[in-house]
């Protein structure tokens, strides 16, 4: 079996969204209607729509890794508050970044990997500083589509290029 490959997931506004609460009523966004909770008693915090069912599909096939530019323990209290945390081998944030960008050729380098065996998803590709194995997906906030599928669509374009993945 040859060795996974290396998935990167930018996790704000790609993976899952944090707002103030005071924003969401403000503008009243429905938030309660979205699979999160409220953290920090001010923030609320929601997956994706599809996130859980998506990890579960490439982790099979991938290691994963989540990178932020937020602050690693920041990010890693977001992804364990939502129950994701357990699908990364590794968690990046912002103390990784380089000239203050994503470098995936850090992280190839940290997992012993050739950096062609290392793919982001990303809704900010010009943060990353190699600009090949981008899979660019559109950012996505609380309040906006409930019915959301373009991690759906990432997963259609991943086993559609990497055929050893299945349903």
């Amino acid at each position: 079996m040859a060795a996974k490959k290396v998935l990167i997931l930018d996790v704000d506004e790609t993976l899952l969204n944090l707002e103030p609460l005071f924003f969401l009523k403000k503008f009243k966004k429905d938030y309660e209607e979205y699979e999160g909770t409220v953290i920090f008693d001010k923030y609320y915090l929601s997956p994706r729509p599809n996130a859980k069912a998506f990890l579960e599909s490439v982790k099979k096939h991938f290691e994963l890794v989540a990178f932020s530019v937020a602050d690693k323990e920041l990010t890693k209290q977001k992804l364990e508050k939502l129950g994701l945390l357990d699908y990364f081998s590794k968690v990046y944030g912002k103390e990784s970044l380089i000239k203050g960008k994503k470098a995936l050729s850090k992280i190839a380098e940290d997992l012993n990997k050739d950096i062609k065996d290392v793919i982001i998803i990303d809704n900010e590709p010009q943060l990353i500083a190699e600009q090949n194995n981008i899979i660019s997906i559109s950012p996505w906030f609380i309040g906006s589509d409930k019915e959301d599928d373009e991690l759906m669509k990432v997963l259609e374009l991943l086993k559609f290029n990497f055929a050893e993945i299945s349903s």
